[in-house]
């Protein structure tokens, strides 16, 4: 895996990915609005953090058949965005510490899409069950929800630690 964020760490394999995400997470965001404007106001459980029971009924309650089909396609298009958004920061962690930390340390990131995946498959039961809502399975995806933002802080915490690190060390590079 870390060969694989090697070769995608040049200058066209990391516009790639950041042109992919962005027509992915454009789209999202696109569907977003009209399920929000179709639900009156409601986002979707994949940015809160943790769910109860009700919060699911109401929010899934509030889509109706077209906002349902808005929620499939965001689905559909979240089967992309973890890996782009775990890989392009793989790629920055990469690049900030390389030469400077084991060759592992890239890999932190794609914990937070690994996370976000396990989140979004209980997130399809929970839907496919709908509207009987299995009390267990929303537990538990509300406590991946939940661990789903704690590895995003684990695979981050190396990319925020390289750019403080880089803006330091160019920073005494100007004192005399």
């Amino acid at each position: 895996m870390v060969a694989l964020i090697k070769r995608l760490a040049t200058r066209s394999g990391l516009t790639a990915l950041l042109l992919a995400y962005a027509l992915v997470f454009g789209l999202i965001l696109w569907t977003l609005a009209q399920l929000a404007e179709v639900s009156g106001g409601y986002g979707i459980l994949d940015f809160e953090f943790g769910y109860t029971p009700g919060r699911v009924s109401e929010l899934l309650t509030s889509y109706g058949p077209k906002g349902m089909a808005l929620y499939a396609r965001i689905q559909i298009l979240d089967l992309f965005n973890p890996a782009l958004y775990s890989l392009i920061a793989a790629v920055f962690v990469l690049l900030v510490w390389q030469g400077r930390a084991p060759g592992w340390v890239c890999l932190l990131p794609l914990l937070a899409g690994l996370g976000d995946y396990a989140e979004n498959a209980t997130l399809f039961l929970i839907v496919q069950a709908f509207p009987d809502l299995p009390t267990g399975l929303v537990q538990f995806s509300s406590l991946l929800s939940q661990i789903k933002i704690a590895l995003l802080g684990v695979g981050m915490a190396p990319l925020v630690a390289g750019l403080v690190a880089w803006g330091w060390r160019k920073s005494r590079q100007g004192r005399p």
